[in-house]
């Protein structure tokens, strides 16, 4: 801000790939891995894949998802993840990351490194280890929530996230179950008594 002071009974920090950092200064640091995921888009060819397709591995620069949408453009996204530029806000696109995506593309779709790309474009992204967002309130302060760490998909989520947490902070409750998504499984896991963790924490998944 510009120096300015703001006081206020509840606040919720919903900071993406920055709010680990906000997190942190509450006491509660979390383990959150900033990346600039990269997409693109071919021309147009005649549609013939009405659905999604993917292949995810533990191999990064194996994974690769595409779709195609009815004008006949094929949207594709996966392979390694750029690391981002957080202290100017950018991801940047990478020539050698786009050279891959169409190398995996055409293992399922020969040919397919023909096509033209038209557009490119990389945006900042955060995960967590468990790949699991940090949705809740604190385990330290009363009045803080967080809503964070979407590992991809929180665009898609955002409406019911913003739905769920409006309701935790005005009721203290929720009709949801985001007890999984405490940021106490990081900060503090045995605080945290729920069968979905205890399950978890006996297998040894979280540390």
């Amino acid at each position: 801000t510009d120096g300015q002071l703001f006081v206020a009974e509840q606040l919720l920090i919903t900071a993406g790939a920055w709010a680990a950092k906000l997190a942190e200064q509450f006491g509660e640091p979390v383990p959150l891995e900033p990346n600039g995921p990269q997409m693109s888009v071919t021309e147009p060819v005649p549609y013939a894949l009405p659905t999604v397709i993917g292949v995810f591995t533990k191999i990064k620069e194996e994974v690769i998802y595409f779709r195609q949408i009815p004008r006949g453009n094929i949207i594709i996204g996966g392979g390694n993840r750029n690391k981002p530029d957080m202290a100017n806000r950018r991801a940047y696109f990478k020539p050698e990351s786009l050279i891959n995506q169409m190398k995996q593309m055409s293992r399922l779709i020969p040919g397919a490194e023909k096509l033209n790309i038209i557009r490119v474009w990389s945006g900042i992204e955060s995960y967590t280890p468990d790949s699991l967002p940090i949705m809740g309130r604190s385990g330290k302060v009363d009045g803080l929530f967080y809503a964070f760490g979407f590992c991809g998909h929180g665009f898609q989520l955002g409406p019911g996230v913003g739905d769920v947490m409006a309701e935790l902070i005005s009721t203290g409750s929720t009709r949801t179950l985001i007890s999984p998504f405490d940021i106490r499984r990081f900060t503090d896991p045995s605080a945290i008594k729920t069968p979905f963790f205890s399950s978890l924490m006996s297998a040894g998944k979280l540390i």
